[in-house]
């Protein structure tokens, strides 16, 4: 596996719990709120060695992850939206689970 890739990972079921587990420190977990993945990672989110990103409904899910991914672009000296504000290739893979 490369050592470069990052992961944003979303979900908000039980079954998203167990791989939420595995991210590393570089990655990033968006559980939704107040479903069966939030409540889980707030009983002990010292578990997880990701971020904790939580969103509410599709605006917020949408403004939280824009700026996960133009950070990500800033760290790795790179640019996600060009001008015309399309979106231009992702060098990083984007798991979303809903």
């Amino acid at each position: 596996m490369n050592n470069n890739k990052r992961f944003i990972y979303l979900g908000d079921g039980i079954g998203d719990y167990c791989p939420s587990l595995r991210l590393k420190k570089r990655d990033f977990m968006m559980p939704r709120k107040n479903f069966p993945a939030w409540d889980l990672i707030c009983k002990d989110p010292s578990l997880l060695k990701d971020e904790i990103h939580g969103w509410s409904d599709g605006e917020e899910l949408e403004q939280v992850l824009m700026k996960l991914i133009n950070n990500i672009m800033i760290e790795e000296d790179a640019q996600l939206i060009s001008s015309n504000c399309k979106l231009q290739s992702l060098s990083i893979p984007v798991a979303i689970d809903f």
